[in-house]
C-alpha cells in the first residue's frame, strides 16, 4: 500500500501538469500536503467518495501515460545506474582494482546510448 503510494506521488511529480485543474487540486493535496480523504473533501467541500474516485482515476490515467512515455521507469534506471556508478568508484579507490573502470564505462555507454 505505501509503495503503490509513492509510485502514485512519483508519477503524479513526472505527469501532474498533464492533469485536469480539478484532478490537480486534489492529487497536490493528496500527494503533497499528505491530507486524508477526508481532509480533502472538507477543504474543497465536496464528498469523500468525490475525492475518492477522482484519486482512483487520476492514477490510472497517471499509469496509462506512464505506459505510453515511460519517462519514469527510465528515470528511476538511471538513478540506479548511476548510484551503481558510484559504489563501483568507491570500490576502485578502496582497491585500485582497474576493472571497476571498465564496469563504469559500461554502464555510462548504456545511459548515452
Amino acid at each position: 500500500m505505501f509503495e503503490k503510494k509513492l509510485r502514485l506521488v512519483d508519477l503524479y511529480d513526472f505527469y501532474g501538469n498533464m492533469l485536469t485543474e480539478k484532478q490537480n487540486e486534489i492529487m497536490n493535496l493528496y500527494c503533497n500536503m499528505d491530507l486524508s480523504l477526508g481532509e480533502i473533501s472538507e477543504n474543497l467541500s465536496i464528498s469523500r467518495q468525490a475525492v475518492h474516485d477522482t484519486i482512483k482515476r487520476t492514477d490510472k490515467a497517471l499509469e496509462k501515460i506512464e505506459a505510453q512515455l515511460g519517462l519514469y521507469d527510465r528515470f528511476m534506471k538511471r538513478q540506479e545506474d548511476f548510484a551503481e556508478i558510484l559504489k563501483l568508484i568507491k570500490s576502485l579507490r578502496e582497491t585500485k582494482n582497474e576493472s571497476y573502470l571498465e564496469q563504469i564505462e559500461q554502464i555510462a555507454l548504456k545511459q548515452i546510448e
